[in-house]
């Protein structure tokens, strides 16, 4: 699936350059996903290093900023992007002489009306006007609606079926900066071996267990039956003389069977491993 970035989300919004430099970490993880597809495509525009950061300094003059460990990522990042095909005002496909309206306002020639011409998503920096929602975009009596995309856990929780991403890499996304840390999550035992239906549960019992206040309602919710895991013997433990042998493991469920097993680091739950027929579970 290809996406446009969106130059109408970059208004000279930032106080400063290290605002906006902190910001970014977020549109660097959705570029990295759009680029993990096996055929994904970011159109902007040719000039898109005039688009302004803060009210006296455009993108491209950042050249000038003292450089720091952070803008040079963001350099590298950007340029990847910018200096490559496609540009989509070279070839747009929407009509010029046509208005697009927004809130009252006309983005005729700008990428809002060119995602809407091509029922594709933007991909937006850090803005109230376009940070994860949904744009209606008038042409004539005709309305579109275009979605806006800032944090890479909105981009599949929107595209993650038209992306064609693997389960394991939707859920590092969809739980960035949540509690939960997918990032570690065994192949062998992650969310690809479970049915259309049991991976449904999964999400739904993620999401619950993100949303809650604190660790100690975790702990008291008899639906998640959080818990130490605890085999009865050495040759019964499922992580035995592995990376994560001597850490202390704990489990849940999402479903009357299926066990999701990790440890936490810190303030976060680092997920390890999915369990179908709770044979392991049984057993600790």
């Amino acid at each position: 699936m290809n996406f446009i970035l969106n130059e109408r989300s970059l208004h000279g919004q930032f106080e400063s350059v290290e605002d906006f430099l902190k910001s970014l970490s977020a549109n660097l993880k959705c570029f990295g996903l759009v680029r993990q597809q096996a055929e994904g495509k970011i159109r902007k525009l040719a000039d898109f290093y005039k688009c302004q950061v803060t009210s006296d300094i455009m993108l491209g003059e950042l050249k000038q900023y003292p450089r720091t460990d952070e803008l040079l990522r963001m350099r590298i990042a950007f340029d990847k992007e910018m200096k490559t095909e496609p540009y989509w005002d070279l070839a747009p496909v929407h009509n010029y002489g046509i208005q697009y309206w927004m809130n009252g306002e006309d983005v005729s020639a700008t990428a809002l009306a060119e995602a809407a011409a091509r029922e594709e998503g933007l991909l937006s920096f850090d803005s109230k006007i376009y940070k994860d929602q949904k744009l209606t975009i008038q042409q004539n009596e005709t309305k579109h609606e275009v979605i806006s995309v800032y944090h890479p856990r909105y981009l599949v929780e929107c595209f993650e079926k038209q992306m064609g991403l693997g389960r394991n890499i939707c859920l590092k996304a969809r739980y960035d900066g949540t509690r939960l840390d997918c990032s570690v999550l065994e192949e062998s035992y992650g969310a690809d071996i479970l049915e259309k239906e049991e991976y449904r549960q999964l999400l739904g019992t993620l999401d619950k267990f993100v949303r809650h206040d604190s660790w100690e309602t975790i702990d008291l919710d008899d639906g998640l039956e959080y818990k130490k895991y605890t085999p009865a013997s050495e040759e019964e433990d499922w992580f035995r003389g592995g990376e994560y042998g001597d850490l202390t493991i704990m489990k849940f469920r999402f479903s009357g069977k299926m066990r999701c097993f990790g440890y936490r680091k810190g303030e976060r739950f680092r997920l390890l491993r999915i369990e179908r027929d709770h044979k392991k579970s049984n057993k600790g």
